[in-house]
């Protein structure tokens, strides 16, 4: 069935209910790590799962034209043979382009793309009252168009998208380069941004003394190639100072191992050795954790009250990112796990994620357990790094959990734009406010 067929069935499924709260029903994993309580008023489910396909190359003009719920897996399989890539790729394949969108994907490419969302050109978006309306950063919507990133489907889902594609070679060429302080990883991480040389940045922050600055590049040549299926990549940052992977294990390196937290003990090292690759996957770790949570819950066995979540990103200018960085190392133990860090100049502007356009930007993130503060409430660490990063002038990625009050968030989000958007778009209050979603809160 094509595009235009899957409009007139939705078309035919889809009515409007007033003061009813609807959520997208997909096949995909969900990439949202909210874990506070919620209250959950009755909703009504909308199936998308059948937007997920990969639609048209148009190779002159270097763009993609996708359904939203196709996978950057699916993206990635079919623009790399034909030598592109999209100009921002989630590390985690599963992730979708309408959610990476509407979300805020980030990754290596950032110091020169900008945000996953920068990359948009053309987005189909299904409003609350069942219309799909087309908007573009020009046309009749194109304030819709650029208070998409951040709106995680409360203004409405992305059913089309054109996003913008870059030139790309079947290889990676990686350098890894160990710092010893962190005035000086920064300092190296800005003159890499400075110098534009490199197709990827990224860095890894194992302790004050052991910071990690990848530098990385497209490349046809490959003498001796690395396996991220046979070596966990993060643990080879350590140990090796250059290598070169394939173009789609290098973009989605960190998918095997969901970054790092497939524990490295016997059962797990027996599983990497000879599970199919399908399952050595986040989406399957993500599938099986979940599965073991619910059955906890039903077994009635108590969660393991030692460790706290702790995934998030924030992001903060350039030249709070010192500050920020040792406020994290000083407040927070990983217990031996890495933060990420990722240089990030928007090439954009972005309603609801309100940053200046072309400005350096220091994002980090942490993607574990950790142990829990003696006498603290389960989300403490959230809540301090939060703190910290708003004092700095940041702002935070809201696919995990967020404990601001209303008045703060909206001053961080663009509240009052936001507000006249939602009157706009959807005036009967059938998606759930932004606030709402990324707070559980009413």
């Amino acid at each position: 069935m094509s595009y235009q067929g899957r409009l007139q069935q939705l078309n035919q499924a889809f009515t409007g209910g007033r003061g009813q709260t609807v959520r997208l029903k997909k096949r995909t994993t969900s990439n949202l790590f909210r874990y506070q309580g919620r209250q959950s008023p009755a909703e009504r489910r909308i199936s998308l799962s059948e937007f997920n396909h990969v639609l048209d190359l148009r190779e002159e003009s270097q763009t993609l034209e996708v359904e939203g719920l196709a996978t950057f897996g699916q993206i990635v399989a079919a623009t790399l043979p034909r030598g592109f890539v999209p100009t921002v790729t989630p590390e985690l394949r599963h992730i979708t382009v309408g959610g990476a969108t509407v979300g805020i994907g980030i990754e290596s490419s950032c110091h020169r793309h900008g945000f996953v969302h920068d990359g948009l050109v053309e987005a189909d978006v299904l409003l609350a009252d069942g219309r799909v309306v087309t908007c573009t950063p020009e046309n009749a919507h194109a304030d819709l168009f650029h208070a998409l990133p951040n709106s995680y489907g409360t203004l409405g889902y992305i059913l089309r998208a054109v996003i913008r594609l870059v030139p790309a070679r079947p290889y990676v060429h990686i350098r890894h380069q160990r710092f010893h302080a962190v005035r000086d990883y920064l300092e190296a991480m800005e003159e890499a941004v400075r110098q534009g040389a490199d197709d990827f940045i990224e860095g890894l922050v194992f302790a004050r003394d052991e910071l990690y600055l990848t530098r990385a590049n497209f490349t046809d040549q490959a003498t001796e190639l690395g396996d991220i299926y046979r070596e966990i990549y993060y643990q080879s940052v350590r140990r090796k100072k250059t290598m070169v992977l394939p173009t789609q294990q290098y973009l989605f390196r960190y998918d095997p191992d969901w970054f790092w937290n497939i524990p490295d003990t016997g059962v797990y090292r027996l599983f990497r050795r000879l599970a199919p690759r399908q399952m050595r996957s986040s989406a399957f770790y993500n599938r099986f954790t979940a599965l073991r949570s619910k059955a906890r819950e039903l077994l009635r066995i108590n969660p393991d009250m030692r460790t706290e979540k702790l995934i998030q990103d924030w992001e903060v200018p350039w030249d709070a990112a010192e500050a920020l960085l040792n406020f994290a190392l000083d407040r927070v133990d990983l217990a031996g796990q890495p933060w990420a860090a990722v240089p990030i100049v928007p090439r954009g502007r972005a309603t609801l994620y309100p940053l200046q356009q072309d400005a350096l930007y220091f994002n980090l993130g942490s993607y574990c357990l950790i142990p829990r503060a003696k006498g603290k409430e389960a989300d403490y660490h959230t809540r301090i790094m939060d703190d910290e990063c708003m004092r700095l002038g940041g702002i935070k990625m809201l696919y995990s959990s967020s404990f601001f009050d209303r008045a703060t968030f909206s001053r961080v989000y663009n509240g009052t734009a936001y507000d006249a958007l939602k009157a706009k778009y959807d005036p009967d209050a059938v998606f759930p406010t932004l606030f709402e979603k990324a707070t559980g809160l009413r």
